[in-house]
């Protein structure tokens, strides 16, 4: 059995990779970004940090957080279907959270469906925890989002599980044009 190692390309999010970013969002969004809510978005690098994944010369995923004076929002982890499993959300989770540290941001937080394990056990790896519930929060549905908060992301302590995280995910990867 021949088995291909998994290379991935971590970059900065830019304005020409909007449309494939939206390909991916309607595949796993109910209620997907417009086009102008992500420029929108990159127009604000100050307070915005967003990566999107390479993986067999396409776009694979994106990740992105905005900062709001200490503390890191995770807008959105997505990652195209075809390329599920490959260690890609994991790869975008240690770039937005690199990418929010030098915004000297204490905690980072995030809404996760209730219902969504696989995103919750993700979010988990990285530090969060549970904090409470926004009840009715996602419109499409009218399902419960679970808020979660990862504290003290400028301690060692941190940095050593995401190195840590780091150095499980199989495969490589390169930091592209920052």
């Amino acid at each position: 059995m021949m088995t291909t190692e998994t290379h991935v390309i971590i970059e900065q999010m830019r304005k020409r990779h909007v449309r494939a970013i939206r390909n991916i969002d309607k595949q796993v969004y109910a209620k997907p970004w417009s086009t102008s809510m992500y420029h929108d978005e990159l127009r604000r690098r100050d307070k915005r940090v967003y990566y999107v994944a390479y993986h067999e010369g396409r776009v694979a995923g994106y990740g992105g957080a905005m900062i709001v004076h200490d503390e890191g929002h995770i807008t959105s982890v997505a990652v195209d279907p075809k390329a599920q499993s490959l260690g890609i959300a994991n790869r975008l989770m240690l770039a937005v959270h690199r990418g929010c540290l030098p915004h000297r941001v204490d905690a980072m937080t995030l809404e996760v469906r209730v219902s969504n394990d696989r995103a919750q056990n993700l979010y988990r790896r990285f530090g969060y925890a549970p904090a409470g519930i926004r009840a009715g929060y996602y419109g499409d549905n009218g399902e419960d989002a679970l808020v979660m908060w990862c504290h003290d992301i400028q301690k060692p302590d941190h940095t050593a599980l995401l190195n840590q995280i780091e150095s499980e995910i199989p495969g490589t990867t390169d930091w592209g044009e920052q």
